[in-house]
């Protein structure tokens, strides 16, 4: 298996890297989230692991999930993840704001979760710009087991003091838990450089750069963005390296072109070539344009199984006239988020008695159930279990009440 992320040697820093493509970064400072690495249980499949941690996120918070911004980083061994969360409103609103106009928005001790253990596996305090960020590492995976992040003192006029005053008094504050040992110390870099469709997470040591190369997935994960959003940026990523392959296809083909007519025709050819250009141009875009149009709308077609319509199909028998749906969302693989209205409280009871029975269905939450003039509104979590619905093209009983 592919690691995830790989540790880079120590080298000494090298000015040239400042010359390297980076990513658009935007950091939120690491004092202000619950941090926890926690065991995935081996019957965990890979399209259930997302759920999973965001069940345990939810269960580390005192916040729902609605409230937070959060993230994850999985080991290479898959067996532990580093989860993360923080309060919404503890974030900056401004910087959130522009939150979506970055390409990658992530705590800002991220380098010390991918690569703090390196080869000694010490504890480990890292600088960086708004807090600094205490770590130990064992045995059992290379994210860390253990977390703590204070903030930067600044003085009266905003500025951020100078990290030794800064690490004494952490230093100090950890001294029961740091007892005589002496952690290392790391200086966290925001630059986020690319290299080979690799994207490298950097860090300084005494005079020298400890780096760590990641795939564009763990960016993903760690993105503090609302799932819709990360989900969106991906779609738009993906659109635009596509779109970037047939214009630099379409414009190699058309220097070819342009190349074959000089050797052939020579300079005269050539002359003439060029009076006829820009009268050849209108159509070239219009392909152009209708070459993207397809992709978006293929993109858009491989992006969704239907298997959203096969859950409601699955689920119209089930209904009455006394129960009817004003509103239905996915939330996440196998499961419906449905806001329904219904006659009585007697009848969301019903109804949700009714799908309990249906063999496809592993379980059915019921929130926000309110009374109201003329009956009741209610939530209702449909979570189905995993493989009810087969790919397209299987024909299959679509409702079963056992």
């Amino acid at each position: 298996m592919t690691d995830k992320f790989t540790v880079v040697q120590d080298t000494p820093t090298n000015p040239e890297n400042d010359r390297m493509m980076t990513m658009q970064v935007s950091v939120a400072p690491g004092h202000v989230f619950f941090c926890r690495r926690v065991e995935i249980p081996e019957d965990v499949e890979d399209s259930e692991r997302e759920s999973y941690l965001q069940l345990q996120l939810e269960g580390m918070s005192p916040f729902p999930l609605e409230h937070l911004q959060f993230g994850f980083c999985v080991d290479n061994a898959e067996r532990y993840a580093y989860i993360y969360s923080g309060y919404r409103r503890s974030f900056d609103s401004a910087e959130m704001s522009d939150w979506s106009k970055h390409e990658v928005v992530i705590p800002e001790f991220s380098v010390g979760v991918l690569a703090g253990k390196g080869e000694e596996g010490s504890p480990l305090l890292l600088v960086s710009d708004s807090s600094i960020s205490y770590f130990e590492f064992d045995d059992l995976s290379e994210i860390p087991c253990y977390f703590e992040s204070f903030p930067r003192n600044t003085g009266g006029d905003g500025a951020v003091r100078p990290a030794s005053g800064d690490l004494e008094d952490v230093t100090e504050r950890l001294k029961d838990r740091i007892g005589e040992e002496s952690p290392r110390i790391w200086n966290a870099i925001t630059n986020i450089t690319i290299e080979k469709k690799k994207y490298e997470f950097q860090a300084t040591e005494a005079g020298k750069s400890i780096a760590v190369q990641v795939e564009r997935e763990v960016l993903w994960n760690m993105d503090l963005r609302d799932p819709e959003s990360v989900e969106q940026a991906k779609q738009e990523e993906q659109r635009n390296v596509i779109i970037w392959r047939v214009v630099l296809a379409v414009a190699a083909a058309l220097a070819l072109l342009v190349f074959g007519e000089l050797l052939w025709f020579g300079e005269r050819g050539y002359l003439n070539l060029r009076e006829d250009w820009n009268a050849e141009q209108a159509p070239i875009v219009e392909r152009i344009i209708s070459q993207q149009t397809t992709i978006n709308e293929l993109l858009s077609f491989q992006d969704s199984d239907l298997v959203p319509f096969d859950m409601l199909v699955a689920i119209q028998p089930f209904l009455t006239d006394a129960v009817w749906f004003t509103k239905v969302e996915t939330n996440g693989t196998n499961s419906l988020k449905v806001f329904a209205n219904a006659t009585s409280n007697g009848q969301v009871n019903q109804f949700k008695a009714r799908l309990d029975r249906f063999v496809k269905i592993d379980t059915v939450e019921l929130e926000n159930i309110q009374s109201r003039p003329g009956g009741a509104t209610f939530t209702a979590f449909i979570y189905f279990k995993t493989g009810s619905f087969a790919t397209r093209g299987v024909i299959e009983e679509v409702a079963n009440n056992g």
